[in-house]
């Protein structure tokens, strides 16, 4: 797939630390880093998320990449973008949880990646202002990892990949789990190689897509 733009964002947890250089690749990216500063943080995020996409006007169609938490969250920002008229030609997983059927929180799909870490995160939880992972820039108290995702009905729509780095990332879990999850479902799953760099193997994940 050659799309007319990319716009890869990071999850609530914070930034996409290694992230792709925009600068090497042919055609425009957008890296936004959007934050949920208040509850219902899922919308939150996803209100912040529209704001800095709306004042960057990226071209149609475009790839959306979500990295780390922002995985369960891209079909709902998507279902955004074609409301504002801008066409999704495709998703990348970056080290990212997946969307799942239902609502599922974020610390359920924590508990499918690893079950002893989602228990040891409810253990922090519950103590009075706890937060949790503590190596996360904006790590989320209770009612963000227990609060109800928003569904993604008819989804995909678009084709999707997975790019797993083998970077570790707060709050997914092991990537590996998420990347053969991917694979199951019929997608490309592109892994770092040794020497390759992250823009590189985004390039290459996005060029996988049919399209």
């Amino acid at each position: 797939m050659q799309p007319a733009a990319v716009v890869v964002v990071s999850g609530p947890l914070g930034p996409w630390a290694g992230g792709p250089a925009p600068s090497t690749v042919p055609y425009p990216v957008v890296v936004a880093a959007p934050v949920a500063e208040r509850r219902p943080y899922a919308v939150s995020w996803l209100a912040d998320a529209a704001r800095r996409l709306l004042a960057a006007t990226p071209a149609s169609p475009r790839v959306l990449v979500a990295h780390g938490t922002a995985g369960p969250l891209l079909p709902a920002l998507a279902r955004a973008q074609r409301a504002a008229g801008r066409r999704v030609g495709g998703y990348v997983f970056a080290d990212a949880t997946l969307p799942r059927p239902g609502a599922p929180s974020h610390l359920d799909l924590l508990r499918a990646a690893d079950g002893a870490a989602a228990d040891a995160a409810h253990d922090v939880l519950h103590g009075t202002g706890a937060v949790w992972p503590p190596d996360a820039e904006h790590p989320g108290d209770h009612d963000f990892w227990t609060e109800r995702l928003p569904p993604a009905p008819d989804w995909p729509d678009a084709p999707c990949g997975y790019l797993h780095t083998g970077a570790a990332v707060p709050g997914v879990g092991p990537g590996d789990f998420w990347a053969r999850s991917a694979a199951a479902r019929g997608w490309p799953v592109h892994t770092l190689s040794g020497g390759e760099d992250v823009t590189a193997a985004l390039a290459a994940t996005i060029a996988a897509l049919p399209g």
